[in-house]
């Protein structure tokens, strides 16, 4: 019964990733990590606020931005709803260019935000006991939820390990 079990897991992590390739990514330059959801093809994009070459405003490290994939991919802010109860982020600084990143509707998950010597910007966390860098996240909503209701099966974080391997981990809020 082992090796059955196995397989359904196998094939369902299979068609969960397939069905994301099917997505489109975000063309804004600068991307740090995008959400995108099984509702709909936009995409939830998040860039660096720089102020200088290489350093981050330290009240709003992070700009939270929506490309609307449904209308020829143009890129916008975030509605007050979204920002206040979904996508938006609230940052604490920890040292220069390291921030606390916390996703409003996700508060619990840490992630933080770094530069590195390239003065590229990137998120770690460590999601079921794993460190990676974030690249992107998918969150499965429920059937029968939307809006301010919304409730989510489960966010799959796709980033790269310490190896510089990609990775992914599911996460069941």
């Amino acid at each position: 019964m082992r090796p059955l079990f196995l397989l359904i897991i196998f094939l369902f992590n299979i068609q969960n990733s397939l069905a994301q390739e099917e997505y489109p990514k975000p063309t804004a330059k600068d991307v740090i990590f995008y959400i995108q959801h099984n509702r709909g093809k936009n995409t939830f994009i998040y860039q660096p606020n720089f102020i200088t070459k290489g350093i981050l405003d330290d009240e709003n490290p992070i700009v939270a931005r929506r490309q609307l994939f449904d209308n020829n991919g143009e890129i916008e802010p975030l509605s007050s709803i979204q920002r206040r109860y979904a996508y938006g982020i609230k940052s604490k600084k920890i040292a220069v260019n390291i921030f606390d990143i916390r996703l409003v509707s996700y508060p619990d998950q840490q992630l933080i935000l770094k530069v590195n010597q390239n003065k590229q910007a990137y998120i770690e966390t460590i999601i079921n006991g794993k460190f990676m860098i974030l690249k992107r996240l998918f969150i499965h909503q429920k059937k029968g939820t939307s809006g301010l209701k919304t409730k989510v099966d489960y966010i799959t974080f796709f980033g790269i390990d310490k190896n510089g391997k990609e990775i992914q981990e599911k996460l069941i809020p």
